[in-house]
């Protein structure tokens, strides 16, 4: 149940599914995401993009912030910034995007979406409004609609994140590691048996076809597996859940049972 497959079943047809070609738990592609955009990004072949090209973007060293509409009407490179911007990507007036970043073809950034770096955004995929998004990739048609939260986190196909849900990547710290500026790595159950993510920051890996209701926070640790439904306001305790499962309630134990289809 932590495979990359387990939550993500149509991995071929997403561009970027190398990934997670390695055969680890699905959580090692959040680690792996910066290595792997910058070199996705490197060996692209994607020249430069001239001024013509970057008309609306106001290019930054490390970022760009877009001053009207954009439509990439070629695939190209912002080097000073660190990504890159494939044909037919969508950017509304307001986005900051910091690099690295790879903005996949068809993909739409709405107004006020802030993307901090590492980000990998799939074909058709949407960023919306005052959406923030960090060290995270959305596959194909995934969707962050408005007032989100998606921080080292995995979104699958068709997934959908409600207004305000909020993907939360980091743990409660102690004093002393708020003065270390450091924190414990993320430990989930697996089966009862715990399992080290190795990641001191690590947020949700949301499957295939998931909906999760406004207002909606996950702890971070959480995997959802394909078809699950958050229900609005619910809080959702790190774990695995598995597929096509209701999840809904307040407490430390929200319920969990089969959705019916």
């Amino acid at each position: 149940m932590i495979s990359p497959n387990d939550y993500f079943p149509r991995l071929d047809a997403f561009p970027h599914a190398a990934l997670f070609s390695k055969s680890g738990p699905v959580w090692e592609a959040v680690g792996a995401l910066e290595g792997y955009i910058r070199g996705a990004i490197g060996s692209s072949g994607a020249s430069e993009g001239n001024e013509v090209d970057r008309a609306g973007l106001l290019v930054e060293e490390g970022l760009f912030s877009s001053q009207s509409l954009f439509v990439a009407e070629k695939t190209f490179m912002v080097e000073a910034a660190g990504i890159l911007i494939e044909k037919g990507v969508r950017i509304e007036p307001g986005v900051v995007v910091k690099g690295p970043t790879f903005l996949c073809a068809g993909a739409e950034i709405r107004h006020g979406a802030y993307l901090r770096g590492c980000c990998l955004i799939g074909p058709g995929a949407i960023v919306g409004h005052a959406t923030e998004v960090k060290n995270a990739a959305f596959l194909n048609c995934a969707e962050a609609g408005h007032f989100s939260y998606v921080g080292d986190s995995l979104l699958g196909a068709d997934a959908n994140l409600g207004a305000g849900t909020k993907l939360a990547n980091l743990q409660f710290r102690t004093e002393k590691e708020k003065r270390d500026k450091g924190a414990r790595s993320i430990v989930i159950q697996i089966e009862g048996e715990p399992a080290d993510t190795g990641l001191r920051k690590f947020g949700a890996v949301i499957g295939e076809h998931t909906e999760i209701g406004c207002n909606a926070v996950t702890s971070p640790g959480t995997l959802l597996s394909p078809g699950c439904w958050v229900m609005p306001n619910t809080t959702v305790p790190k774990g695995v859940y598995p597929s096509s499962h209701l999840i809904y309630g307040e407490g430390k134990k929200p319920t969990v049972v089969l959705r019916k289809r």
